[in-house]
């Protein structure tokens, strides 16, 4: 297990007085227990913030542009989002247990090779989020009349740059600040359309205005943004103690991630209901200022605080990532270093890419994005809970996952042929704009193949893990986590 020599024994950046002791140490190594702490609250508010952001408002608008009504939409993002946010918020349980990022964890079910291309999937994931963050930043920016979008992308993106390094302690309390402004401005803005009767007459008729089609189109968009959150999310958790109750954790995570992203997919769906031919940024300023203005402007300015702090979670687990697959390759030692200059290659390059966008990038490619992050993510959490849960039942080894000759080995055959086997069963099933599988076709064009992929890819993993000889490594456990505690000094 990577480890260094700082004697201090202390990573609380509170107390630290040194300027660059604001700044997280840990990275891929394990929190130990005496700088366990934190609130099960922040693992509400992180998620809200981060999802209750102006990128939500395009998965929220499109079964409008399908021609779903307005309350068929709502109740399709609703059914989406809960099936999403289930698998999500159980990840959220393994950071407390193992003191590790979630990449990491990642190892004992593909082995330390074969887990990388899910990690070349989680960074391209990382990364397409600060893109698209910092090019739809840099739109509102101009949509606010604060000058041309290619600038702000640049300033926002660096901006989350800043807010990564400083890390973990400083994304919780940023991401608390916004979720207070969010739930203000949200509750006006909402309050203020009702009240005002500024909603179309029709949109909640719920007889005759059905679509099955379209219907479960916005609920697989919106169970594969959910779950695009499934690659970091105990990477927010693992410095919570141990001994933190798994429903507890599950019941905050969840609560922030179904309002959070709910809340913002709703407003977009009523933008588009209200103003169909406008995009989803003028259309958030214009329906904001129908309630009195400047509302729209200010919730454009907190729903885009709030996709500032996904993105800099974004750059967060994206060196994270990093930096674990670079430790396949070669052991590294996680030093504060590292983690600086990992940040800057995912950050700087992401923002640049975003800045260079065309302004309407967003949406016509935004639902293929979704289909796809969905295809390639399901069998992953399909796989990784299922080892947590079934088959090993959270008894891991944290020294041995950083041991090259460790007891997980190079190359998990179990995990890499249960997620091959499961994405090759998706393949009929799948509806995308280039391709269309025969199943899909079949059915008009409804993709399934998320809800198909997440129970094969589990029962596939289950079965050939039947054979595996867990008495062993619980022995091997005992013997390799025995100090593991004292050996987990401080990084510097």
């Amino acid at each position: 297990m990577p480890t260094s020599s700082n004697p201090s024994g202390s990573d609380d950046f509170r107390n630290e007085t040194r300027p660059t002791g604001l700044i997280e140490t840990r990275s891929i190594d394990y929190v130990p227990l005496r700088e366990r702490k934190g609130r099960l609250t922040d693992q509400a508010t992180i998620w809200f913030a981060g999802s209750a952001q102006l990128l939500s408002l395009a998965t929220g608008a499109i079964g409008i542009g399908l021609g779903l009504n307005l309350v068929w939409t709502l109740v399709a993002l609703a059914v989406g989002t809960v099936i999403g946010t289930i698998p999500v918020s159980a990840h959220a349980t393994q950071g407390p247990h193992l003191g590790l990022p979630q990449m990491v964890q990642t190892r004992p079910q593909f082995g330390r090779y074969g887990a990388l291309f899910i990690w070349v999937v989680a960074i391209v994931v990382y990364w397409g989020y600060i893109v698209l963050g910092g090019n739809l930043l840099g739109v509102t920016a101009e949509q606010l009349g604060w000058g041309s979008a290619q600038p702000w992308a640049v300033i926002t993106g660096l901006a989350c740059v800043v807010l990564a390094v400083f890390g973990y302690h400083w994304l919780h309390v940023a991401q608390r600040v916004i979720t207070i402004a969010l739930v203000v401005v949200l509750v006006i803005y909402v309050i203020g359309l009702v009240v005002g009767g500024l909603i179309p007459a029709g949109a909640f008729t719920l007889s005759g205005t059905f679509d099955l089609a379209p219907f479960l189109i916005v609920v697989s968009a919106a169970t594969s943004y959910q779950l695009s959150w499934a690659f970091f999310v105990s990477d927010y958790s693992r410095y919570m103690p141990p001994d933190t109750p798994r429903r507890a954790i599950v019941a905050w995570t969840s609560a922030g991630l179904f309002f959070g992203v709910f809340s913002f997919e709703a407003v977009g769906a009523v933008c588009a209901a209200m103003l169909p031919a406008d995009g989803i940024i003028p259309g958030l300023a214009t329906t904001g200022d129908l309630v009195f203005k400047p509302l729209g402007a200010t919730m454009l300015i907190t729903g885009g605080l709030g996709l500032l702090g996904l993105m800099a979670m974004c750059v967060y687990g994206g060196s994270l990532t990093l930096i674990t697959a670079l430790d396949s390759v070669r052991p590294v030692t996680p030093t504060r270093r590292i983690r600086v200059v990992t940040i800057l290659l995912v950050g700087v390059t992401a923002t640049v890419a975003g800045a260079l966008l065309p302004a309407d990038f967003l949406n016509t490619s935004f639902a293929t994005i979704l289909a796809v992050l969905a295809y390639l993510m399901a069998p992953w959490t399909a796989i990784n809970l299922t080892d947590f849960f079934l088959v090993r039942r959270g008894r891991y080894s944290v020294t041995e996952m950083f041991k090259p000759d460790g007891i997980y080995g190079t190359w998990n055959l179990r995990g890499i042929a249960a997620y091959a086997v499961t994405f090759v069963v998706m393949i009929p099933f799948m509806n995308l704009s280039f391709f269309q599988g025969p199943i899909a076709a079949a059915m008009g064009g409804i993709d399934v193949a998320f809800f198909v992929g997440i129970p094969v890819g589990g029962a596939i993993y289950w079965l050939l893990c039947r054979n595996l000889n867990l008495d062993r490594e619980h022995a091997v456990i005992e013997q390799s986590d025995g100090d593991l505690e004292a050996r987990a000094e401080a990084i510097i």
